[in-house]
């Protein structure tokens, strides 16, 4: 008998891991394939590429952001191959597969929750022509196999998800893992033993997912020296909880090579009826000192998260929020938009808060008794603002001088995004070179900041723009640098190699010390 495991993923870097887990729990009992596909794929090339395998069975990992996807590509593998088993499994099946069952009759069964037994009872009752609708065969820690021979023979240049624990100490309202009320630890030995071969193969990066890296202390700085004294070039990512982070913690944080490390912190708000009403009873005051001195270190990327439309957050509220988080100035700050799961806490919550939501993927929040429709849709386009403008990393110096023309962070955003609105670049994807120009006009041709973008722009691109700072003769300023400094800076190199290796610009302000001098500066060509 022939398995096919397959998922569409929400971007071709991501490589879904359960298809692993769940292929070395029947390996030996089918004959078994996995197929990693995304979301941007067109449906005809999806369907082709599932067709030609031609499985007796076909699972089909289901999530958020490919249900209405894999929905149309499953029927229609129904009408091609009709005697063809279609399961479905995953978070978005998990908690009204009845209801999917009933609604969907190509849909031949559902694996609920955590399908490494029931993958192995689903391919048993095939065998035996004795098919259940659905599956729900409950798992240990002890069932879950190791996978990362799969992940070393199958990587492709691509980031590699990890998990060295399933479920979460934290009952936030909004999130899946509140469900699971117990913290599963995989056996720390086998998970070295996993994380070797990884790191033995030199893989780019690996983002482990579990909810709480650190909500065991000792385990998490066992695994942290682990990886830091295993890697050659591996980078890593992790999901911590800044309230769990003592001086301990912070002590061996300062130890770690720089730019190895990513940390995704969630704060969600800042405001403490709000983080109270999702049962996150976090001290935010103690979040807030740990994050400054993680920044301090300057050795780690910092990601910082906020949720907006959740429980007592008004559009006021919400800007303090944002100037709280901004102001601690960590790496990156992700604006998300609170999304109602079938399962979780919230999702049962909807009356007591007047809330209205998407009736399709993503199922974001659209209004509630504390923020308007209106409220809503303007955040949605602030957030597209702020992500082109801060998280780029495109404007870096350029915004640190606007934020000195504001009273605080969100002031500065607002004027962008309102200026964008009105001016209707909203309503179509903004290039960064649009937004170099009209930062400009916008703000009536400062000349500091044309200075600013100017550097921004040849900090990032090649080439030239019409509205760049241009008042001296680059040719004439750049050879009388290279002749200055050719022993100091450029190493005695020729030139021509000089030439070859750096690009020029010369402006009248000196970003280190904010100061209006004419200073001359140098990128690397190889900069794209």
């Amino acid at each position: 008998m022939k398995i096919l495991l397959t998922t569409l993923n929400s971007k071709y870097t991501h490589i879904n891991i359960a298809l692993y887990y769940l292929k070395n729990k029947i390996k030996d009992i089918a004959d078994t394939y996995t197929l990693n596909l995304n979301i941007n794929e067109d449906l005809s090339n999806i369907l082709n590429k599932i067709i030609a395998y031609n499985a007796d069975a076909i699972c089909f990992g289901i999530y958020i952001w490919n249900i209405e996807q894999t929905l149309k590509i499953a029927e229609n593998i129904k009408k091609i191959k009709p005697n063809c088993i279609i399961s479905f499994g995953g978070p978005e099946v998990s908690y009204n597969s009845e209801e999917m069952l009933n609604k969907y009759k190509f849909i031949d069964c559902i694996m609920c929750l955590e399908s490494e037994n029931n993958i192995i009872k689903f391919v048993n009752d095939v065998k035996n022509n004795s098919l259940k609708p659905i599956y729900n065969y409950k798992i240990n820690v002890d069932d879950i196999p190791s996978i990362s021979d799969d992940l070393v023979n199958n990587y492709d240049e691509r980031a590699i998800y990890f998990e060295t624990s399933r479920g979460c100490p934290f009952r936030c309202s909004y999130c899946l893992s509140c469900i699971d009320k117990n913290i599963k630890y995989f056996d720390i030995v086998n998970v070295k033993n996993d994380l070797k071969k990884l790191l033995d193969k030199n893989v780019i990066q690996i983002r482990f997912i579990d909810r709480t890296f650190n909500s065991n202390k000792k385990r998490a700085i066992e695994i942290w020296n682990f990886l830091i004294e295993n890697r050659i070039n591996t980078t890593f990512h992790f999901e911590i909880c800044a309230s769990l982070i003592d001086d301990e913690i912070l002590e061996f944080l300062k130890t770690v090579p720089k730019n190895i490390f990513r940390l995704e912190i969630g704060v969600q708000s800042t405001n403490r009826q709000t983080l109270e009403s999702i049962n996150r009873k976090y001290n935010f005051e103690y979040e807030k000192e740990v994050i400054q001195k993680l920044v301090k270190m300057n050795n780690l990327h910092i990601h910082t998260d906020l949720i907006i439309g959740l429980p007592y957050e008004d559009i006021n509220i919400f800007k303090k929020s944002f100037n709280d988080l901004y102001l601690l100035r960590t790496t990156e700050m992700q604006l998300g938009f609170l999304k109602f799961l079938k399962g979780t806490d919230i999702y049962t919550k909807q009356k007591e808060y007047d809330y209205t939501f998407l009736s399709y993927p993503p199922y974001e929040v659209l209004q509630n008794k504390f923020m308007s429709y209106e409220d809503i849709s303007y955040l949605k386009k602030f957030e597209n603002i702020f992500e082109t403008i801060f998280n780029s990393k495109m404007f870096i110096e350029s915004i640190k001088y606007l934020e000195t023309l504001f009273n605080n962070p969100y002031e500065l955003f607002e004027c962008i995004t309102n200026y964008c609105i009105l001016s209707k670049l909203i309503e179509r994807k903004i290039s960064y070179d649009d937004m170099y120009e009209n930062l400009l006009i916008l703000f009536n041709q400062d000349n500091i900041l044309k200075e600013l973008l100017t550097y921004d722009y040849c900090n990032n691109f090649k080439g030239t723009r019409d509205w760049m700072y241009n008042k001296y003769n680059l040719k004439e300023e750049s050879m009388l640098y290279i002749n200055k400094n050719k022993e100091k800076i450029f190493k005695n190199m020729s030139i021509n190699d000089i030439q070859k290796s750096y690009r020029f610009i010369v402006l009248d302000y000196d970003i280190l010390n904010k100061t209006n001098n004419k200073t001359v500066y140098t990128f690397k060509k190889t900069r794209s």
